[in-house]
């Protein structure tokens, strides 16, 4: 009776242990996300970023930053910036052994909350995990990056 306690307990504490390293990943790659884009000075929530919850968007990551009227173009380079800071410190800890498996996305999109009239006017825009890295990098400048992702941008 006493090895089944020692092993359910045994086998509780694995299973913790497996489960904290993955969630100590996705607070890494938050609160990455979320100390560069407060150090722009750009706003942004916890709830206003997650990975795809279907099976068909797991690979894809979405932010949405608000701006000033006047600095959404910024806030828009920040967000893409941010997220490319994350996937870096991702790759980072990977490498160091800190953890196994990186929480790294395909595809980044991030939307803007611009508000110019009672409504908000929205942009969006898509890239590449490599084009944000790249970005954040600064193997591209600003310009070049927009020129990119100039195709899926939306403004609604």
């Amino acid at each position: 009776m006493m090895i089944i306690k020692h092993t359910k307990s045994l086998l509780l504490a694995l299973i913790l242990v497996f489960s904290i390293e993955g969630l100590w990943a996705n607070y890494a790659f938050y609160r990455t996300i979320t100390n560069t884009c407060k150090s722009y000075r750009v706003k942004t929530q916890d709830g206003e970023m997650y990975f795809g919850k279907e099976e068909t968007t797991k690979d894809k990551f979405y932010l949405t930053v608000n701006s000033n009227r006047n600095n959404f173009e910024m806030a828009l380079i920040v967000g893409f910036v941010s997220v490319g800071q994350a996937v870096k410190h991702q790759r980072y800890l990977v490498q160091t052994g800190l953890i196994e498996k990186s929480t790294e996305p395909k595809t980044v999109h991030v939307t803007v909350n611009v508000p110019v009239t009672r409504d908000d006017m929205v942009i969006s825009a898509s890239a590449t995990a490599e084009q944000v890295v790249e970005l954040a990098d600064g193997k591209i400048d600003s310009a070049e990056f927009v020129r990119l992702i100039k195709n899926s941008m939306v403004t609604l």
